[in-house]
């Protein structure tokens, strides 16, 4: 073999010799490509696309935490719609477990909060009334203040300190039905006393006992 056919023959070895090394780096890229995508499939099964059915049994919720099967059929148009894996609803679910628990752990505070605006309007009505009835003054406050002073008299005669607590948890010590109770209980005392109206000769009767009856 001439020189020039070696050469020739060394160079078309070496061109075999390249293109297998090109084919084995492609085979193993590929290889490592498919790989790699096996992984991420395996690593994001659920994760995208919605599935046939939203099924939330593997949701580990609180004690006394249930799922609603109404609001979760509800839910599984919304889902599709917005194609939520099962993941992502979980996700999503666990969420709105966690905000109901925190509206619940200060639902007693809402609660009271509630009841103290209930009974403040209430009183508001109350006062209104008052500053309205024509028999107690309508307004005026000179003979508002003259028919209260009586009222009171009655009101310190008479109510016992459970009456009184009563009367003012519901702000009924403002309702102007009750103030002219008191002040007609109040007309029946003079001097702070208690004028003993129709009590037998011979007996004594407490403010209670004339409002309450006697209990002999």
């Amino acid at each position: 073999m001439s020189e020039q056919e070696q050469i020739a023959a060394t160079g078309l070895e070496q061109e075999a010799t390249d293109t297998e090394d090109v084919n084995t780096d492609a085979q193993t890229q590929t290889e490592d490509e498919t790989t790699t995508n096996d992984v991420a499939d395996t690593n994001s099964e659920g994760a995208y696309g919605a599935p046939e059915n939203y099924d939330f049994k593997d949701l580990k919720l609180p004690e006394g935490i249930q799922i609603d099967e109404n609001l979760a059929a509800k839910f599984a148009p919304i889902g599709k719609e917005l194609n939520l894996s099962q993941q992502s609803a979980n996700k999503l679910a666990n969420l709105l477990v966690e905000i109901q628990q925190e509206q619940l752990a200060d639902a007693p505070n809402k609660i009271a909060e509630y009841k103290r605006q209930e009974k403040e309007a209430v009183k508001l009505s109350y006062e209104k009334l008052l500053n309205t009835d024509k028999e107690i003054g309508a307004g005026d406050a000179v003979k508002m203040n003259a028919f209260l002073d009586v009222a009171d008299k009655g009101y310190n005669a008479f109510a016992t300190p459970e009456l009184k607590a009563v009367l003012q948890d519901l702000h009924l010590d403002y309702h102007p039905a009750v103030i002219k109770l008191f002040h007609k209980l109040g007309s029946l005392t003079g001097n702070d006393k208690i004028t003993q109206i129709n009590a037998p000769v011979g007996t004594k009767q407490s403010a209670a006992d004339i409002l309450y009856g006697s209990k002999e």
